[in-house]
């Protein structure tokens, strides 16, 4: 299967100056809380937010009637969270609250795979 790029604008960049909008690369899906899937991306070049080098993003559909699907094949508003400083998220695995630092609010969208 092809890599599926994406490019992820960030909303409000209050407290964040890195790159946006963030090229991504789809890395799979986990479980996350309440019930919720969360669409992994991996960032081609690791971007530093509080103070962490962050190389992966986990991405949910912000809007109650949005599907992860949604997220994954088209255009989406979600909601932006980061892995615990020092970890990873596993797609497939299950994860709960204490393992998501919810960030920011922002828009997912397919990229061409030629953004910097």
């Amino acid at each position: 299967m092809a890599e599926k790029h994406h490019m992820l604008e960030i909303y409000d960049v209050d407290g964040y100056d890195g790159p946006n909008p963030i090229t991504v690369i789809g890395a799979g899906t986990v479980q996350g809380p309440e019930n919720r899937q969360y669409y992994v991306l991996a960032l081609r070049k690791a971007v530093h937010i509080d103070g962490s080098s962050v190389n992966q993003l986990a991405v949910s559909p912000h809007y109650g009637g949005d599907t992860i699907r949604r997220a994954t094949d088209g255009v989406c508003t979600v909601g932006i969270a980061l892995p615990k400083p020092g970890h990873d998220f596993e797609p497939g695995k299950s994860y709960g609250f204490s393992d998501f630092c919810f960030w920011k609010v922002g828009k997912i969208h397919p990229s061409n795979g030629n953004g910097a």
